[in-house]
């Protein structure tokens, strides 16, 4: 890669992410992938998993994030932040290029 971030954290995130991660004595990279939720479109998700041959990994703030390039190349960089609302908790993707129109907008949790 260039060099350039290609994951950005907001504030909190990688607290959060860190914290899950030692609830569960887990130690893998956390993994960027698309995801559908709803009926159709795609979103952004999170899960626990092993590093893949041809992997972009990403170190942000000792936490890994890899993501397959063939993904990185639909999505481009991605921005993590965090809810805590009464009725959305968890974590929001969003990419540089859209991937639907609800882009930044769903809540997904990190899978195990």
């Amino acid at each position: 890669m260039t060099g350039i971030p290609i994951v950005t954290l907001e504030p909190g995130v990688s607290r959060a992410i860190k914290s899950f991660l030692a609830a569960k004595c887990i130690s893998q990279p956390i993994r960027i992938d698309l995801g559908f939720t709803g009926c159709c479109d795609a979103s952004l998700c999170m899960s626990v998993d092993r590093l893949l041959d041809g992997d972009i990994i990403e170190e942000v703030d000792n936490v890994t994030f890899v993501i397959n390039p063939e993904t990185y190349e639909i999505t481009g960089d991605i921005t993590i932040s965090l809810v805590d609302e009464t009725d959305r908790k968890g974590f929001v993707l969003g990419s540089a290029k859209p991937i639907s129109e609800w882009d930044g907008f769903g809540v997904c949790e990190i899978r195990t």
